[in-house]
C-alpha cells in the first residue's frame, strides 16, 4: 500500500524551535518525528510513500532523499500555496495509484496500521478515520460512532461546551482513490471541516476505527517535552539509539562514540547521543543528550531535552529545558524551567535565563546577563495568538508598540495583498492610543490604507463598517477585567468577527519570517473620516419612534460607567426628549476596569438615585457600549436573566416575529413568554458571537443575551446597549407601563449553580458518559448537554479554562432544581472514577 505523509506544515505552535525548520524535523529522542513515521509504515508493510510538502521542504528531501536509507521508497509533491489537508493530497492525486493511507509527519504513535487497514476492508468503507480515545480533546476533532463504527457525527477542535465524546480524529485515513473526486483540484479543501461532512451529508461509507497503542500530537512546546519523555521512557513503542546500560541505577542508552568520564552521575532514564562528550562530575537525569554535544565537568542537566552539536560549558545548569542544535552555553549560566533556546545562540558565562523565557535563533547574550523575559518580541506568539476573533496581552510588554507594528503588517499582508483598507477604533485609555497607531503604522507598511475613527464605542465601529464595507476592522481597549492588560477585536469588513480561519493565516504570517512589506509608491494611506457618531445617531433616530417617546416624557439616570457613550447619547436624549441624570459622562480611563465588587457598588448607587429623584427608570451602559442593566423606578435593579425576561416580554408586547434567539443558559420563562404568542424560541452557545450568527437568520428579529446583551436585528447584528436603551424607552411608552408592572408576573423558578472537580484528563471521557447516558432523553446539546425534564432542566457544561465543571439547573421547584444537581453531580464523581 501507498503512505501519503503531511509535511507541509508551519509548526507556529513550537516556535522558536521551528522558526528555520520544518516540525517534521523536529527531533524526539535524537531522531527526527517524520523518520518515526516513516519507521512505522516500513514496520506495517508500506513499501512506498509521498510526502506533501509546502514549509522548508529542501530540508525534507535532503534528509530522507528517495528513502533507500529507510527502505520504503519515497517522492515528493510541493505546493505553491496552502490547499489545506485534503487539497494536498488531491494536488499529488499523480502519485497515487490505489487504496492510500494518509499521516501526520509530526505526530508519535505506535498504531497497529496493519489492523486499522483491515477495519477498513471488513467494512467495505470508502473513508475510515483512525480513533483514539484522548483525555483532553479540546483541541482535537471530535467522532461519534455507532456500535460497528459507521460515523454519526464530528466536530472538528470544538469548544469545551461542544466536547460530547473523548474519541478524537487522530489525522490519519484510510481512503479508496475514489475519494479524491470528491475534492477540487486546486483549491483550499480540508479532511475535517469540508471532505468528511461532505461524504457523511451524502450517506457515503464513512467509519471510525478506534485503535489502541500510543498516540500523541506534538503540538506545542510542553507536548513536545513530555513526547520526549514518553519516548526515553519507553511509553511509546519506538527504536530508540544506542545500547541500553545500567549505571548505579540509572538505565542510559549510550550510542556509538559516546565518551562518559567515569565520575558522571546519572539518575532515572538517561539518552546520550553519538560521539558525545560529558566531563567529570557531571550529573544527568531523564534527559535526552544529542549527537556531537559537549557536557563540561560539574554540569547539570535534568528533565531537559538537548539537541545535537550543543556545547555547554563547566558548571552550568539546565532543568527542564529544550536546548535546540549547535547553541553554545558558557560556564556557570543557569537555564530554568519551560526556557527554550533555539539554534545556534551564544550565551555566556554566569547568565541567568528564568523559567519560561525563549530565545530566538542566533541570539548572542553577553556574560552575566540577567534574561526574564524572551529576547525577541516575537514570543507572543509562542502559543495561540488568537482567542476566536481577539488577541489579548499584558499593556506595553505582550503588546508591545513593536509586536502590534508586526501585527498590523501581518495583518495587511494577508487581507490585503492587492490592497485594501483597515478601519481602528479605540476605547479612551491612553495605551489604546499607543497601539492604534502602532497598529496602523504596520499595517500601512504593508500596503493598507488606514482609517482611524479613533474614540468610539465598538457599536459604532460594527455600524460603520455594515454601512461602507472595508477589507477588516480593529477595535482596541483596556481589558474590561484587568487593568493591566489590553484586547485588540478583529473584525471582518462588514463588522462581524473576523472568521478564525483569517485570523489563523494572519497568525502564521507573524510567525513567518519576512512579512511582504509595500514598494513606496504602495505604501498604505491614513484618513480620519468625519460624520461617523453622525451617521450612527442618524440612524438610530430612523429606527426610534421618536414621538412617541416625546409623549410620554420620561426622566431618566444614566450611568455611563466613564465611556465614550456619552459623547454619542447626550444628543439623542435631547431629540427624544428625556429628562437626563447622567451619572460618570466623562471619560476617564482610569475607571474602564471594575471588579465585582466595584460594579455591584456602582448598580446600587444607580437604585439610590433613581429612587431619590423619582425617575421612571435607569440605565447603566458599560464603557465598551454592549451591555445594559437597568433598574425600575422602585429601585430594582435587572442583570442576566431577570433583565432577559423583562426586556423579551417588553418586545414581544409590540412585535410578532417568527423567531427570537436566546442563550442556551436562558431562563425558561422566556420560552412561555414566546409559547403564548405563538413565537418559535431558537437557542444558540452563550456567547456574543454566537448571538451575532443568530441575528443573521432571516427568520430572527430579536436575540436577548443572558448578560445585558441585546440585538434588534432591523437596526444591527450585534449587541449595542446604546441603542438598547433608547428602544427600551420607545416600548416603554407604547406599553403606557412603568417597568416594574412587567416584573409583577415574572415566573419564580429557582436556578442553582454548583461546580464539580474534574481533572482535565476525565473531561472528555465524562462528556462521552454524558452523552451515552442522555441519548434518550429530551435534550440540546448546542454548548455543553442540556436535559430537559417535565418541570426543571440542567445544563452541564465543561469550564474551558478550568478543570470543573458548570451544573446549571432551574425548576419551577427548589426540589426539582435540587434533584437534578444531585443526580448529574454523582454521575459525574462516579464517571471520573
Amino acid at each position: 500500500m501507498q503512505a501519503v505523509i503531511m509535511a507541509g506544515g508551519f509548526g507556529t505552535r513550537l516556535h522558536p524551535l521551528t522558526y528555520k525548520r520544518p516540525k517534521p524535523m523536529v527531533p524526539v529522542v535524537g531522531v527526527p518525528m517524520m523518520e518515526h513515521i516513516v519507521k512505522l509504515l516500513k514496520k506495517n508493510g508500506f513499501d512506498s510513500a509521498i510526502s506533501l510538502l509546502y514549509y522548508h521542504g529542501d530540508t525534507i528531501k535532503s534528509y530522507f532523499g528517495d528513502g533507500k536509507d529507510f527502505e520504503i521508497s519515497i517522492e515528493y509533491k510541493s505546493a505553491e500555496s496552502d490547499l489545506g489537508t485534503a487539497g494536498s493530497v488531491r494536488n499529488a492525486a499523480d502519485f497515487i495509484d490505489d487504496r492510500f493511507v494518509v499521516i501526520s509527519a509530526d505526530v508519535l504513535t505506535d498504531f497497529d496500521l496493519k489492523a486499522a487497514v483491515e477495519f477498513h476492508r471488513e467494512k467495505d468503507a470508502l473513508a475510515t478515520i483512525v480513533l483514539t480515545r484522548h483525555p483532553t480533546p479540546l483541541q482535537f476533532g471530535i467522532v461519534i460512532t455507532d456500535e460497528d463504527g459507521k460515523i454519526l457525527r464530528f466536530l472538528e477542535k470544538p469548544a469545551w461546551g461542544q466536547v460530547f465524546s473523548d474519541t478524537i480524529n487522530t489525522g490519519i485515513y484510510i481512503l479508496e482513490l475514489e475519494v479524491l473526486n470528491w475534492i477540487p483540484q486546486g483549491k483550499f479543501f480540508d479532511f475535517s471541516q469540508n471532505l468528511f461532512p461532505a461524504l457523511l451529508e451524502n450517506g457515503e461509507r464513512l467509519f471510525g476505527y478506534v485503535a489502541s497503542g500510543y498516540w500523541r500530537d506534538v503540538g506545542n512546546l510542553r507536548e513536545y517535552r513530555r513526547a520526549n519523555e514518553d519516548a526515553l521512557w519507553e511509553r511509546v513503542k519506538i527504536e530508540l539509539p544506542g545500547e541500553l546500560q545500567k549505571i548505579r541505577g540509572a538505565e542510559i542508552f549510550i550510542d556509538d562514540g559516546a565518551e562518559i568520564h567515569p565520575d558522571v552521575e546519572f539518575e532515572g532514564r538517561v539518552l546520550v547521543g553519538k560521539n558525545v562528550k560529558v566531563g567529570k562530575g557531571a550529573f544527568l537525569s531523564n534527559s535526552v543528550i544529542g549527537d556531537s554535544s559537549y557536557i563540561g565537568d560539574g554540569c547539570t542537566v535534568e528533565r531537559s531535552v538537548i539537541w545535537d552539536d550543543v556545547k555547554i560549558l563547566a558548571g552550568s545548569v539546565i532543568e527542564n529545558a529544550t536546548i535546540a542544535s549547535g547553541v553554545a552555553i558558557g560556564m556557570s549560566s543557569s537555564v530554568q524551567e519551560h526556557s527554550v533556546i533555539a539554534d545556534n545562540c551564544k550565551i555566556g558565562d554566569n547568565v541567568t535565563v528564568f523559567a519560561g523565557v525563549k530565545l530566538w535563533p542566533d541570539k548572542i547574550v553577553e556574560d552575566r546577563a540577567v534574561l526574564s523575559e524572551s529576547v525577541i518580541w516575537t514570543d507572543r506568539v509562542g502559543g495561540e495568538l488568537f482567542t476566536r476573533s481577539r488577541v489579548s496581552g499584558a499593556i506595553n510588554w505582550e503588546l508591545s508598540p513593536e509586536f502590534v507594528s508586526k501585527l498590523g503588517a501581518a495583518l495587511g499582508a494577508t487581507l490585503a495583498k492587492n490592497g485594501g483598507t483597515l478601519v481602528i477604533s479605540r476605547d479612551p485609555d491612553r495605551a489604546s492610543q499607543i497601539t492604534a497607531r502602532a497598529l496602523f503604522c504596520g499595517a500601512m507598511s504593508a500596503g493598507m490604507d488606514v482609517e482611524d475613527i479613533e474614540m468610539v464605542p465598538i457599536p459604532l465601529l460594527r455600524q460603520y463598517l455594515s454601512r461602507n464595507p472595508r477589507t477588516a476592522g480593529v477595535h482596541i481597549r483596556k481589558s474590561p477585567y484587568d487593568e493591566r492588560r489590553q484586547d485588540l477585536i478583529f473584525l471582518s469588513g462588514d463588522g462581524s468577527d473576523l472568521p478564525t480561519a483569517k485570523c489563523r493565516k494572519i497568525e502564521q504570517m507573524i510567525v513567518r519570517e519576512g512579512i511582504p512589506r509595500a514598494n513606496y509608491e504602495k505604501l498604505g494611506r491614513l484618513s480620519r473620516p468625519g460624520g461617523v457618531i453622525s451617521a450612527y445617531k442618524s440612524k438610530m433616530l430612523e429606527h426610534i419612534d421618536v414621538q412617541v417617546i416625546k409623549e410620554r416624557p420620561f426622566r431618566i439616570v444614566v450611568d455611563y460607567e466613564y465611556g465614550a457613550s456619552a459623547r454619542i447619547m447626550t444628543d439623542i436624549h435631547e431629540r427624544i426628549g428625556a429628562d437626563v441624570i447622567a451619572l460618570n459622562a466623562f471619560v476617564d480611563p482610569n475607571h474602564l476596569t471594575k471588579t465585582r465588587e466595584e460594579r455591584e457598588a456602582a448598580f446600587q448607587r444607580l437604585a439610590k438615585i433613581v429612587k431619590s429623584l423619582d425617575a421612571q427608570i435607569g440605565f447603566a451602559i458599560d464603557p465598551v457600549g454592549e451591555r445594559l442593566a437597568i433598574c425600575d423606578e422602585k429601585g430594582n435593579i435587572y442583570l442576566d436573566n431577570e433583565l432577559l425576561y423583562i426586556v423579551t416580554k417588553l418586545y414581544l408586547l409590540h412585535h410578532k416575529p417568527r423567531a427570537i434567539a436566546v442563550p442556551i443558559s436562558a431562563t425558561m420563562g422566556v420560552n412561555f413568554l414566546a409559547r403564548e404568542v405563538g413565537v418559535d424560541v431558537i437557542r444558540t452557545k452563550d456567547e456574543h458571537l454566537a448571538m451575532m450568527e443568530a441575528a443573521r437568520r432571516p427568520d430572527v428579529a430579536f436575540v436577548g443575551g443572558t448578560r445585558g446583551g441585546f440585538i434588534f436585528t432591523d437596526f444591527g447584528f450585534a449587541c449595542d446597549a446604546m441603542y438598547s436603551s433608547v428602544k427600551v424607552l420607545e416600548m416603554l411608552a407604547k406599553s403606557n407601563v412603568v417597568l416594574s408592572e412587567l416584573a409583577e408576573d415574572m415566573p419564580e423558578f429557582v436556578r442553582k449553580e454548583i461546580e464539580v472537580q474534574c481533572p482535565w484528563r476525565a473531561k472528555g471521557k465524562v462528556m462521552r458518559s454524558l452523552m451515552e447516558y442522555t441519548q434518550k432523553f429530551p435534550r440540546d446539546i448546542i454548548d455543553g448537554v442540556r436535559v430537559i425534564t417535565s418541570d426543571a432542566w440542567i445544563l452541564i457544561l465543561p469550564d474551558a479554562e478550568r478543570s470543573v465543571f458548570h451544573i446549571l439547573a432551574e425548576g419551577k421547584t427548589e426540589e426539582a432544581a435540587d434533584n437534578l444537581i444531585e443526580q448529574y453531580s454523582d454521575l459525574i464523581k462516579r464517571w471520573i472514577d
